[in-house]
């Protein structure tokens, strides 16, 4: 081997850093006698005066015990150790790494990085110098899966799920107890409790009033209007209390509360009320006519190319329908 690492002293065939075994960027040339039957050669090193050390370049103090006298010896090495890392025999080669020196207390045996007065664990003053081989193991830096513990992901999980129903349950696309998406519920109103009246599904009538506003903006070439889930819960909220106010006495709406609500739906916009009979015979298309009476389809807001969504709710008690319509700008 004609080069070697300059920091750990490993010998290499060829100047092309950094080193295999420590990553040092810069190598030396080496100097190493061949024997005469090629079996092995001979390296410099230099030892400390004091303890013994071996170290490959002169940098005084000792690494061990900082002594400054480091003694140049020439070392005899067999074909075998050239490949190997210093400090290690054949069989260790591959499992440890290095040598470090840790002061071990002789009453508990707790591990020291350094001499302290008293051991930490026990509080001995006997703390005895041992040089400890690292394994590659206990040098290697952990990839991040090594850091995903079972325990980890499973917290990681819960946390996720716990999120993403909190956010499905504010957006209302699941009932969450105790997780509201602002939108009040009103009780005792009177009327219909299964959405139907005389037989006639009240969201068919809603949809057949949707399609007929929206029939009258394709006439005048305006899009048609998009209707949001959370704007016809808040006309069903403003809808229902208005229904409790006229007939169970239920002390009017909370104009207030429902301006709140619509402000995060609509930037701006306009609503209409109203109320209809109902008597045997109506289907969904008659009783959504019966809505639109008195020109509201002839009404230019009706067709205002500004508007872009419509929320509304259709209440029916005591043969009546009440009509909650929101059209807004968002």
């Amino acid at each position: 081997m004609e080069w070697r690492c300059e920091w750990c002293g490993k010998p290499h065939e060829a100047d092309d850093p950094p080193c295999d075994n420590c990553g040092h960027g810069k190598f030396e040339r080496a100097v190493v006698q061949q024997g005469s039957n090629g079996s092995g050669g001979s390296t410099t090193v230099w030892v400390c005066t004091e303890c013994g050390r071996e170290h490959t370049k002169h940098s005084p103090p000792c690494s061990r015990c900082n002594n400054a006298t480091l003694e140049r010896q020439e070392k005899t090495i067999s074909d075998d150790e050239l490949t190997q890392r210093p400090g290690e025999s054949s069989a260790q080669r591959g499992t440890v790494r290095e040598t470090t020196t840790v002061w071990t207390c002789t009453q508990c045996g707790r591990e020291h990085a350094r001499h302290t007065a008293t051991c930490n664990n026990c509080g001995n003053a006997d703390l005895e110098e041992t040089e400890k081989r690292i394994s590659e193991s206990e040098t290697a830096i952990p990839s991040y899966l090594d850091l995903v513990t079972p325990q980890y992901a499973l917290a990681l999980g819960a946390v996720l799920l716990i999120a993403a129903v909190a956010i499905l349950g504010f957006v209302g696309v699941i009932d969450v107890p105790f997780i509201s998406n602002g939108v009040p519920d009103v009780e005792n109103v009177p009327g219909s409790a299964d959405d139907t009246e005389s037989g006639v599904a009240l969201a068919d009538v809603e949809g057949e009033f949707v399609d007929r506003i929206n029939e009258q903006r394709e006439s005048e070439n305006v899009d048609a209007l998009s209707r949001p889930n959370r704007l016809d819960e808040i006309a069903e909220f403003a809808n229902q209390q208005r229904v409790k106010a006229e007939l169970a006495d239920g002390g009017g709406v909370d104009d207030q509360r429902v301006d709140e609500l619509l402000s995060e739906s609509c930037r701006t916009g306009w609503s209409i009320h109203r109320t209809a009979p109902v008597v045997a015979g109506d289907d969904a298309s008659t009783l959504a006519e019966k809505l639109l009476a008195d020109g509201v389809l002839a009404d230019p807001l009706v067709t205002d190319s500004a508007l872009d969504i419509v929320g509304l709710d259709i209440h029916a008690a005591d043969g009546q329908l009440y009509l909650q319509v929101f059209f807004c700008t968002t």
